[in-house]
C-alpha cells in the first residue's frame, strides 16, 4: 500500500514542477499579450511629415543628408524603446520633432485591451510598418538628386569661405538659406506628393483596422483621440 504512494507523489510533483515553469516563461515572455510593452516604437506611427524630417539640414561643416536610421528603418517598427527624451535617439532632426501625441502606444495603454486585442493591434502595426518601410526608401530615391543639388551649392559657398571672399556668418546664413529651399522643392516634387498620398493611406488602413477590433466605449476613445491629431494626413 506504501509503495503504491509513491508514483502517485510523483505524479503530482510532476504535474507541480510543470505548472511553475509555465509561469515562470509567462512571467519572462515580454512579447506575449498579457506583457505586451505599448512604449516601443512599433507602437509609433510616422507619417510623411516624419519622412520629410528625416532630411538633415547641411552646415557649414556637414553636407545634408538623408538620416540613416530613417532611411534602413532601422528604429520604426521594432521593439526598442521609443519615448520623449531617449538618449540614443536624440539629436535626429526626425526624432527632435516627432510627435509623441500621435503614439498608438501611449493611447493603448488608456484602454483595457484583451489578449486577443492586443495581438490584433501588434499584428496591424506590424504591417503597417513593412508597408511604410519601402515607401520611405522611394521618398528618397525621388529626392536624392535634389539634395544632391544643394550639396553641390553648399560646397561653393564654403569654397568661397576658404578662399576668404566669404566669412564663416556669411556662409552659414546662406546655408540657411538654401536649407529651406531645397525643402520646398522636396515638399513641391510631384514624386513626394504621391508618396504623401500613399503613406497616408497606409495610415487610413491601420486607423481603420485599429477601430474595427474596438468595442463599446473604446471606440468612442479612439474618435476622439483621432481628432486631436495633427501632421500631413489630417482625419
Amino acid at each position: 500500500m506504501r509503495a503504491s504512494r509513491f508514483p502517485a507523489l510523483s505524479a503530482i510533483l510532476g504535474v507541480v514542477v510543470a505548472l511553475m515553469f509555465t509561469a515562470c516563461n509567462d512571467r519572462h515572455n515580454v512579447s506575449g499579450p498579457r506583457q505586451m510593452n505599448f512604449e516601443i516604437a512599433q507602437f509609433a506611427i510616422i507619417d510623411y511629415g516624419d519622412v520629410e524630417n528625416g532630411i538633415e539640414d547641411a552646415t557649414t561643416e556637414t553636407e545634408m543628408a538623408f538620416n540613416s536610421t530613417m532611411l534602413n528603418y532601422s528604429v520604426m517598427g521594432g521593439d526598442r524603446p521609443f519615448n520623449p527624451g531617449n538618449p540614443g535617439l536624440r539629436g535626429m532632426r526626425w526624432y527632435d520633432r516627432f510627435d509623441f501625441g500621435k503614439h498608438l502606444g501611449f493611447f493603448f495603454r488608456q484602454l483595457n485591451l484583451t489578449d486577443d486585442q492586443k495581438t490584433a493591434v501588434r499584428d496591424l502595426a506590424r504591417t503597417f510598418h513593412a508597408n511604410m518601410r519601402p515607401l520611405v526608401r522611394q521618398f528618397y530615391d525621388v529626392n536624392k538628386s535634389i539634395i544632391q543639388e544643394a550639396n553641390a551649392r553648399r560646397k561653393a559657398i564654403v569654397d568661397q569661405v576658404k578662399a576668404g571672399t566669404l566669412t564663416r556668418e556669411e556662409a552659414a546664413a546662406q546655408i540657411r538659406v538654401l536649407n529651406q529651399a531645397t525643402r520646398d522643392k522636396v515638399s513641391a516634387n510631384p514624386d513626394s506628393q504621391t508618396i504623401k498620398t500613399l503613406m497616408c493611406a497606409e495610415r487610413d488602413k491601420l486607423f481603420t483596422g485599429v477601430k474595427a477590433i474596438l468595442e463599446g466605449d473604446q471606440v468612442t476613445r479612439w474618435d476622439t483621440w483621432i481628432a486631436r491629431l495633427k501632421g500631413p494626413c489630417v482625419p
